[in-house]
């Protein structure tokens, strides 16, 4: 056997996977059990944009190789074809390894893909029915709705001119930011806080937020502090971006006609489902998957309505709704045999705090170190309940997992 070429197609499984955005334990676990499918053990470490595996074959040498790897947004596609492609390799491991490298090429020159001017819908999608979700009102709504599309057209442009994500997610902050602003500032009957909140939530990086506190929670202290680097640096692009912008209409209002709408919760469990249906084509969500993605957004949000009304306390709420979707994803992972993660991605949105990230940034600007600083520790408690709900349900399956097993 050419071990050379078989490490090589195992090592191609593992990029593949990090590059669609796929969790480490899940890229380290499949690399392993390709390796062992083919009767060997070796060692395999990830971090986010790095892959190492070393394998000693039956002829006594000792092969090691590291790839690159160059994540872009997450694919959902993606991962679940390169995982169905994992599993099906493992029951029935090919005789020649240039097999296993020809299928993971194939596999990814075969992914679908949304058409540009759907993904720009999406974000105007996205943006327009998150102003809702805060309690905007129509005309929130369209303004969030056209400056999401802004953005999203200055990440597409951007990203084909080849800048690199920080500078993309500033210029797209500000951009959706300075519209939103100078609606308001021209009299436009809008909030200025909630069409940018809504609009601001197509930037939001999801499960970046969330998923550092997992693996530092888990021990896993490389891949935590990477993955932190990177929710810092996309934190501080759309603060620099959108506060850049707001700082020019700094003597506007915060707060003018249209603000504070009250839906039925019914109502705002539509809209997050909505909402997270504009996230679809941007994470490549295809088929009945997105939809049910977008089912669990709802969910939470549902569950987060139910925990506010017991004990009206945003942090309990969060984590029982985290928890809620957490299951939710699990169990759909198990009917339909696809990653979990496919399911959070979208299904966490409506539980990332938004609206508080950018009300942090407004009183920073104001120079109210207190309410900044009071806003600040919220979001980042709130990030943290997300993340420990997350952690229950997978700890407890793990459990679960090892009491059937011995």
């Amino acid at each position: 056997m050419d071990y050379d070429l078989l490490l090589e197609g195992c090592c191609e499984m593992g990029r593949q996977l990090l590059e669609c955005g796929a969790e480490i334990p899940r890229v380290e676990d499949t690399v392993h059990r390709l390796l062992a499918a083919h009767g060997l053990e070796g060692e395999v470490f990830a971090i986010p944009n790095c892959l190492w595996v070393s394998v000693p074959c039956p002829d006594g040498r000792t092969r090691t190789v590291m790839r690159r790897v160059r994540p872009s947004a997450v694919d959902i596609e993606g991962i679940e074809r390169f995982n169905d492609l994992s599993r099906r390799l493992c029951a029935a491991p090919p005789e020649d390894p240039a097999e296993l490298l020809a299928q993971c090429r194939e596999t990814a020159a075969s992914l679908r893909r949304y058409p540009t001017a759907l993904c720009l819908f999406g974000y105007f999608l996205g943006a327009f029915f998150f102003a809702l979700f805060f309690s905007g009102g129509w005309a929130e709504a369209m303004t969030a709705g056209l400056a999401g599309l802004a953005c999203g057209a200055c990440l597409t442009l951007l990203g084909l001119a080849g800048v690199n994500s920080f500078l993309s997610t500033l210029a797209a902050a500000f951009v959706l930011s300075a519209l939103a602003c100078g609606a308001a500032a021209l009299g436009a009957p809008v909030s200025r806080e909630i069409t940018i909140a809504g609009a601001i939530m197509v930037l939001v990086p999801g499960l970046v937020f969330t998923n550092f506190m997992s693996d530092l929670l888990t021990g896993d202290m490389v891949a935590g502090l990477a993955t932190f680097a990177r929710a810092v640096l996309s934190a501080g692009a759309i603060a620099l971006g959108a506060g850049s912008a707001m700082s020019l209409f700094r003597e506007a209002p915060p707060l003018q006609a249209g603000a504070g709408t009250e839906y039925a919760p019914l109502l705002y469990c539509i809209f997050a489902f909505v909402a997270c249906l504009g996230f679809c084509p941007a994470f490549n969500a295809q088929g009945v998957g997105g939809l049910l993605c977008c089912f669990g957004g709802a969910l939470g949000w549902a569950f987060y309505l139910a925990g506010m009304g017991l004990w009206s306390n945003p942090f309990a709420a969060s984590l029982i709704a985290a928890i809620a979707v957490a299951a939710y994803s699990e169990w759909m992972a198990r009917l339909r045999r696809c990653p979990a993660t496919s399911y959070l991605v979208i299904a966490m949105f409506p539980l990332v705090p938004g609206l508080t990230i950018y009300q942090a940034m407004d009183y920073g600007l104001r120079g109210d170190t207190d309410l900044f600083l009071e806003t600040f520790f919220r979001t980042v408690g709130i990030a943290g309940c997300l993340a420990l709900g997350l952690l229950v349900v997978s700890s407890a399956l793990a459990l679960s997992r090892k009491w059937r097993a011995g």
